[in-house]
Formats: C-alpha cells, structure tokens, sequence
C-alpha cells in the first residue's frame, strides 16, 4: 500500500494499477503499452535482440524510478522511441529522451507533468494534504509525511544523476512550474477545468535549450495552434505548448 501510494504521489493523479506489456512487433521492434513499474527493464532487456532497433510507446503513468531505469536500457540498447498514442508522465520525462531518435507521429501526444524535482519542493502542508486525500489515518500522518519527503527527496538525487549521466539538462526538469502557472488561465477557457495539465515541449526547445536531439514531432506545431495548447478528451489532459517560457541560452 505504501509504496504504491508514494509512487502515485510522484507520478501525477494518472492511474498506476499494472505494469507496461512488452512485446515483440517485428524483427527489429519492441512495443510497451501500459504504466511503467518496477520490473520493467527487465522485461525490455529480456526480449531485445541485436536487431533491436526500436521501442513502441503507449504509457500515460508510471513509477518514476522504474522510468528512470528502463530509460538507462533504452540509451543502453541505442533503440529509437515512436510514440504509438501518448507517452506521458515517468514516459515523457525519463523513457523518451533516453532514445536515440525520438519520434511523436500524426495523432500521438508527448505530455510531460511535475518532475521529482519539482515534486521533492512541496512543503510538510502539501504532502499532508495529498496524505489525507489518500485515506492515511490521522495518528500516522506524521510518520508518513516525514516518510515520504525522504522518497520524494531521494528520486529528486536520483533523477539529477541520471540527467547528468544522459546529458540532459536540469531545466528539462524544472520548466514545468512555469508551464502549469501558464495554464491556469487557459483553464477557464473550456468547461473541464479539473484536466490534469502536461506540457509538450517543441523539437526545437528540446535540442536547444535540454540536449534532447533527434526529435520528429510530425504535426505538433499545427496542432496546438492557433492558441498554443491541445485538450485531450481521453486523457481529460490540458497539453501545453512553450508559451510563457524564457528562451534558452
């Protein structure tokens, strides 16, 4: 209960239950549908072959040190990534910029959320919040709260080494805050206001401003303009585009 509690804390509000499906589509690719979960890398290191090549996506949720593994694999293996239908959360932020070449086809969706960075800086109020939410009973809330800034702070170390290893830079994982206060206006814009806000950072911003190369975003551009954000009814997801952030050095 406690460690899927605390994973959810860090991957977002999207469902946890299960684990990604891997299986092979061809000779020389590898499909993932579901959340990731510990285990996981295993499952890829498993069924890849030296004509490997390719790793196709599906996954909206997922445990973020698991992600942060399997991402370790995939830039192991040298495989590519293609986005089935969406890559989003502990996907986005960990398994995609990993890949070699990255590629987000007509109709798919890369949607980034809060990072353990971002989420490591929630004050005890927040995190009791969330524990209360979560149906933690009264007389261990204090055990908890403390229990859990000590995971959040540890995926936070955890995720700055393996951008260091992969040369990711920091701001990949911090931009978001600037995203999200971007998005509260937008909200009121359209009647479901309680979406969960992501961000689908350009090819362009990517490369220039993260280090993350070798992005294919097909119709990304034309599908969030005119106003810079994309709804996605499935998801109940309010995508957001780059409005609202700095440009890069």
């Amino acid at each position: 209960m406690k460690r899927f509690l605390w994973a959810g804390v860090m991957a977002g509000v999207t469902a946890l239950a299960g684990a990604a499906d891997f299986s092979r589509t061809g000779s020389g690719s590898i499909a993932m549908r579901g959340p990731v979960a510990e285990g996981d890398v295993d499952k890829l290191r498993r069924l890849a072959t030296p004509d490997t090549r390719l790793l196709r996506v599906n996954s909206d949720a997922g445990d973020a040190q698991a992600a942060m593994q399997l991402g370790r694999m995939v830039r192991q293996l040298r495989l590519d990534i293609a986005v089935d239908t969406v890559c989003a959360g502990s996907c986005a932020l960990y398994v995609f910029p990993a890949a070699r070449g990255k590629r987000i086809p007509m109709g798919a969706v890369l949607a980034l959320q809060e990072s353990a960075f971002l989420r490591a800086q929630a004050d005890r109020v927040q995190l009791r919040r969330t524990l209360v939410g979560a149906g933690v009973a009264a007389e261990d809330l204090d055990s908890e709260t403390q229990a859990l800034a000590a995971q959040l702070a540890e995926t936070a170390a955890l995720e700055t080494a393996f951008a260091a290893q992969l040369g990711i830079a920091p701001a990949f994982y911090r931009d978001f805050r600037q995203v999200a206060a971007q998005a509260e206006s937008v909200r009121q814009r359209f009647p479901d206001q309680e979406a969960a806000v992501y961000w689908w950072p350009a090819g362009t911003r990517l490369q220039r401003c993260y280090g993350i190369g070798g992005v294919d975003e097909g119709t990304r551009a034309a599908r969030l303009a005119p106003d810079g954000y994309l709804y996605v009814p499935a998801l109940s997801a309010l995508v957001m585009g780059d409005q609202g952030l700095s440009d890069c050095l």
